[in-house]
């Protein structure tokens, strides 16, 4: 059985818009029901509606959202430089609380890239318009990302 793949001829179209549109397929973040809102090269801008269920015992958005959330949007920015790339560490420094209803923003921008490791930067911006937390991502780079993916459902 062959698998099917998507494909993208790295000179017919802008690659972070590719990109952007690649993240709308990726099972987990249609299931957190992330939205990719805006890619460019080396950033990106990610919405995630906040519900019920991502409460913490306070009612407000539990820290481990938030986390998630930066690594995400890291990943995806980093993605738009053409290169394939996997979490190293992440770190989130909490300066509000997040609260449960509204649509949680992540703006992320590439920090420095080498030919290994890579450094993003990600902002948090709470419904009511607050920084809420900022993340740094570390990755490492394992290749050129040729936009063959496997077919998603």
């Amino acid at each position: 059985m062959t698998e099917l793949t998507t494909h993208i001829d790295p000179g017919s179209e802008d690659w972070p818009d590719f990109i952007k549109r690649h993240f709308g397929t990726v099972a987990f973040l249609r299931f957190m029901e992330v939205t990719v809102e805006e890619t460019g090269p080396g950033t990106a801008v990610l919405s995630l509606p906040l519900r019920p269920e991502f409460a913490n015992s306070y009612g407000i958005a539990h820290g481990g959202i938030a986390a998630l959330f930066v690594d995400m949007a890291a990943g995806v920015a980093l993605r738009t430089l053409k290169m394939t790339v996997v979490t190293v560490e992440t770190t989130t420094t909490y300066l509000a609380p997040i609260p449960i209803e509204g649509v949680l923003r992540a703006e992320a921008q590439t920090l420095h890239q080498g030919r290994r490791i890579l450094h993003a930067e990600v902002r948090l911006i709470a419904p009511d318009g607050v920084l809420a937390a900022v993340g740094r991502a570390i990755y490492t780079a394992t290749g050129v990302d040729t936009g063959d993916y496997p077919a998603r459902k």
